[in-house]
């Protein structure tokens, strides 16, 4: 019996512990319960707290954006209003089809520009106006006249009208201001040939490329035919470009003024039908001794008699152009012609004109040998 005590007395002890510990434990649920239950009042009163607040906050917000937006609006007008800030169009459909109109006129406005510049670049006043009286003459002829030909023809008949009240009003500014452009000749130089020449084509020969740009390329003999023609004639450039083209290019050629004795430019010309055509009848010479040299046909279009017309040279490496002229030149000068017209008018068509000298003065003199004279010379016309 005594043997079974300690047992019992651990059962004992086991289930006492027992109950008390799931005592223990109902007393701590029921204090949880009892702080959840204390504490919700709390938590849902925090829960409205921020959402009050967190809707206070938005619409703080939006009262700012509101401000700021005004304040943008209120800048942008003023911007708008001072010019610094271009004025935007409402968007719509009447904007949409306005903006269309403009952009189409744009284009069509660039079109006649371009159409105008190529009728003034490639023709003249009076081969439009030739054009244009034979156009209207075929449509009479026809008996449906094109409408299209017809409005060509309209619009070329307002664009002459234009074009020629431009050029006379760019012709009151251009043509030289004085009738002339030289002073009177020096008493040295009384009886000599005045010799006129062209810059560009015979001295130099301009050309523009995309990597450098313009280039400017000087004639192969061009200072040796300067000064040996100075000792003969009365030397003057006469260019269609302004002097601060023409100018440093002569320096470089004759830096001392030894050689050419008078410059003319753009400014000393005359405007006709979009060009600038020299006019030697304003430099105070007698025609019957001025000779020019040039490889320009509007360079002489007011006086062809008087212009010994080269081909032009195009920068080809190696030309003895000039200095093959240097012959004629001299044998002109010593001759003292009474009119260079007659001796221009003789190699008038000629493509060679030192060769064609050289025969010449290979003709005269087999007409020596044989004792023959040809009465009007190898200079004057044959």
């Amino acid at each position: 019996m005594l043997r079974r005590l300690p047992g019992l007395l651990g059962r004992l002890g086991s289930a006492a512990s027992g109950s008390a510990a799931s005592a223990a434990a109902s007393a701590a649920e029921a204090s949880v319960a009892s702080i959840a239950s204390a504490s919700a009042p709390r938590a849902a009163a925090a829960g409205c707290r921020s959402r009050l607040f967190s809707s206070e906050a938005k619409g703080a917000h939006s009262v700012l954006d509101e401000v700021a937006q005004a304040r943008l609006k209120r800048i942008k007008s003023q911007l708008e209003a001072t010019g610094e800030l271009p004025v935007e169009p409402p968007s719509g459909g009447v904007w949409g089809a306005i903006r269309m109109l403009w952009r189409g006129a744009l284009l069509g406005g660039a079109g006649l520009g371009a159409t105008a510049a190529y009728y003034t670049y490639a023709y003249d006043t009076k081969e439009l106006v030739s054009i244009v009286k034979q156009t209207r003459t075929e449509l009479k002829a026809e008996e449906k006249p094109n409408p299209l030909r017809q409005l060509w023809c309209d619009g070329m008949q307002r664009y002459l009208l234009l074009r020629h009240d431009l050029e006379s009003r760019i012709k009151d500014f251009t043509d030289p201001a004085t009738d002339k452009l030289l002073p009177d000749q020096h008493p040295a130089m009384k009886g000599a040939i005045t010799l006129v020449l062209d810059l560009d084509e015979v001295l130099v020969w301009k050309e523009w490329t995309r990597q450098r740009g313009w280039s400017i390329y000087k004639r192969p003999g061009v200072q040796e035919f300067l000064l040996e023609m100075a000792q003969y004639y009365e030397i003057v450039v006469y260019t269609d470009e302004p002097y601060t083209y023409a100018d440093p290019i002569l320096n470089k050629f004759d830096p001392q003024r030894v050689a050419v004795m008078h410059r003319l430019y753009r400014t000393d010309t005359q405007y006709l039908d979009g060009k600038h055509v020299r006019d030697l009848s304003k430099i105070n010479r007698d025609l019957s001794h001025v000779l020019m040299i040039s490889a320009k046909p509007e360079a002489w279009a007011l006086q062809p008699s008087n212009t010994l017309k080269l081909k032009p040279w195009k920068g080809e490496p190696g030309d003895t152009g000039l200095i093959d002229l240097i012959p004629f030149l001299q044998f002109l000068a010593m001759r003292r012609v009474k009119d260079v017209r007659d001796v221009v008018k003789s190699y008038d068509g000629v493509d060679d004109i030192p060769a064609a000298f050289r025969a010449r003065l290979q003709e005269a003199a087999a007409h020596q040998r044989q004792g023959q004279r040809r009465p009007s010379g190898f200079l004057a016309p044959r």
